[in-house]
């Protein structure tokens, strides 16, 4: 039986402005922006997503953002994420993500997360991450957890969706936690997907 990582292909490449219809399409489905981001309780039209990343895409040295699209085997964008608000004093940087709905439950999300937190331990050499997520979103929570994000607090009732107020939960890891761990992960992930990180061009 094959194994599932060599069926598997994702790449990253920087994202561009010319990936906002994509990323507005995506954004389009009520349930998943809800879900995504917290500031776009509605979806919304190319122009404003186009609005609202143009920041998070301009160009600085040092880099304050760096946003990824994945592709499968074909060229297909599958989803997106990257690390924003990046510190290069205190050391940390937001991760954010996003996948598309054909290309959920086979291990993307993970492959995806640790990819960038590589980038952010590795090559940035930041001292830790963090990130948030509504708290009835089961999926997001089982991912942070597996990867070894703790819980740092919460915000209560501080997400409406949905008619009503969800927490917002926020987790972090350290890097010092995540070279105690990433190796073990690494191996279980690749018994079910696989994922590889290619750069080409710069992110502008």
């Amino acid at each position: 039986m094959k194994n599932k990582a060599a069926q598997v292909a994702y790449f990253m490449r920087p994202m561009g402005l010319e990936d906002i219809p994509t990323i507005a399409r995506w954004f389009g489905n009520f349930h998943d922006i809800a879900l995504f981001d917290r500031n776009l309780p509605v979806p919304v039209g190319p122009e404003a997503v186009l609005e609202s990343w143009k920041p998070a895409l301009e160009y600085s040295d040092p880099p304050r953002s760096l946003w990824f699209v994945v592709e499968d085997a074909d060229g297909k964008p599958s989803g997106v994420g990257g690390l924003q608000s990046i510190n290069y004093i205190h050391g940390d940087a937001v991760l954010p993500m996003f996948v598309d709905r054909p290309a959920r439950t086979n291990g993307l999300a993970t492959s995806m997360t640790i990819t960038l937190l590589d980038l952010a331990f590795g090559q940035l050499r930041l001292h830790r991450v963090s990130t948030f997520f509504r708290a009835d979103h089961e999926v997001t929570a089982n991912v942070i957890g597996k990867i070894g994000f703790r819980e740092e607090g919460r915000v209560r009732q501080g997400w409406f969706a949905d008619g009503r107020h969800h927490d917002v939960v926020q987790v972090g890891l350290l890097r010092s936690e995540w070279l105690e761990g990433c190796e073990e992960l690494r191996v279980e992930l690749t018994a079910n997907s696989g994922i590889e990180l290619r750069l080409e061009g710069n992110q502008a």
